[in-house]
């Protein structure tokens, strides 16, 4: 399915920008603050270069956690983006592939309902969450679905317009209504690459611990962009997290397409 393939390669393409950033803090860590001396030396008779290194110092002493924290919650942004673009990806095949919506799974249709209701009623702010939202095209592709014609479309935003962080007990739901295989059975804990990462080899035990690290993943997210300014992060919890998360994409890209 392309658009799932989108939906993976655009999350392993943020995956490895935050990546790049790390590397970065790393690179100056060794050369401008690990090698200054040197540096300085070579550059004793040049003021404009040397004045560059002597500038880049001053931010050696900055706390890393000013740098980390924010990347922390931008990889849970690219899981949680990820996560939509599923969603998207697996409804519009729906409709291209169902041709009349009595015909969709039960589930899905009364999930469906209930997610259009939630977001019509709305309608009267004319937004939702500050952002506008064309109410009117829903109302139309939900009256033309339900009234059996063809050619009718799904908005499939409505099932996570209102989403929140997606913890994973919301992803079971999510999972359940979209007529998914359960995100956290054992069948995503035969994934290689969650294997690798929890460094188990029973499949069980691989998915359950994905799914409490989730919700740990979360409640770090929470504290930071709560403002609890005293939560540091360090460079292996940063990554770990990072590791994490292309772990769990590449077990869910899988276990969706199966």
């Amino acid at each position: 399915m392309s658009k799932l393939d989108d939906a993976k390669k655009l999350a392993d393409f943020y995956l490895d920008e935050v990546n790049a950033t790390i590397e970065i803090r790393q690179t100056y860590n060794s050369i401008v603050v690990g090698m200054n001396g040197p540096l300085v030396g070579l550059y004793k008779d040049n003021k404009y270069y040397k004045g560059i290194i002597l500038d880049a110092l001053k931010y050696k002493a900055v706390d890393p956690s000013a740098l980390y924290r924010p990347l922390v919650v931008q990889l849970h942004g690219i899981f949680e983006n990820y996560i939509r673009s599923v969603v998207k990806a697996v409804v519009e095949e729906k409709f291209e592939t169902v041709a009349v919506y009595a015909d969709l799974e039960e589930m899905f249709r009364k999930d469906h309902v209930t997610h259009a209701a939630r977001v019509l009623m709305h309608w009267k702010e004319g937004s939702i969450q500050g952002l506008t939202y064309p109410f009117e095209l829903l109302l139309k592709n939900l009256g033309l679905g339900l009234s059996g014609g063809k050619g009718y479309k799904l908005n499939p935003e409505v099932f996570t317009k209102f989403m929140g962080n997606p913890t994973s007990g919301r992803l079971e739901k999510l999972f359940a209504s979209l007529s998914l295989p359960e995100p956290f059975s054992d069948k995503l804990g035969q994934n290689g690459a969650l294997k690798e990462y929890f460094a188990e080899r029973a499949k069980g035990r691989v998915s359950e611990r994905a799914r409490e690290t989730l919700d740990e993943k979360i409640d770090l997210r929470n504290d930071i962009v709560h403002g609890d300014l005293t939560r540091a992060v360090d460079l292996t919890e940063l990554q770990d997290t990072l590791s994490y998360f292309r772990a769990l994409i590449a077990a869910l890209d899988q276990l969706v397409r199966t």
